[in-house]
């Protein structure tokens, strides 16, 4: 059964008590390619605990993720964390997400649109 404690994955905190929009902001600000994580996703056995939809950025040169998460605990809210991705990470995020469009409905990612591999679990 999943966790839903993101600490086991390490990293490091860019936004905290962030919303929605400050996070999908970051993310476009900081990554060429980027993909909508819906509510309840697991990636490596954390299910991602948010209000809505979120960007999910990947820094493939860099080998790191951006990965919005909302803290059950109080008065820590929605928080954006910069963890470290190998490139079977990457690939994960690529092949369970669809690429988010930009503002000119442009996908955010270069790649191809990723097929539907495994399931999500709400």
């Amino acid at each position: 059964m999943p966790s839903c404690c993101v600490n086991s994955l390490g990293g490091k905190v860019l936004l905290m008590d962030a919303t929605p929009e400050e996070v999908n902001s970051y993310v476009k600000r900081h990554c060429k390619e980027y993909y909508e994580i819906p509510p309840g996703f697991v990636f490596k056995g954390i299910r991602m605990l948010l209000k809505e939809p979120m960007l999910v950025g990947l820094q493939v040169k860099k080998g790191r993720i951006l990965l919005p998460f909302t803290k059950r605990c109080p008065n820590l809210g929605t928080i954006l964390y910069e963890i470290v991705a190998d490139e079977d990470d990457l690939n994960y995020i690529r092949s369970m997400l669809k690429s988010a469009p930009d503002e000119e409905g442009v996908p955010g990612s270069a790649s191809t649109t990723p097929t539907e591999v495994g399931e999500r679990i709400p």
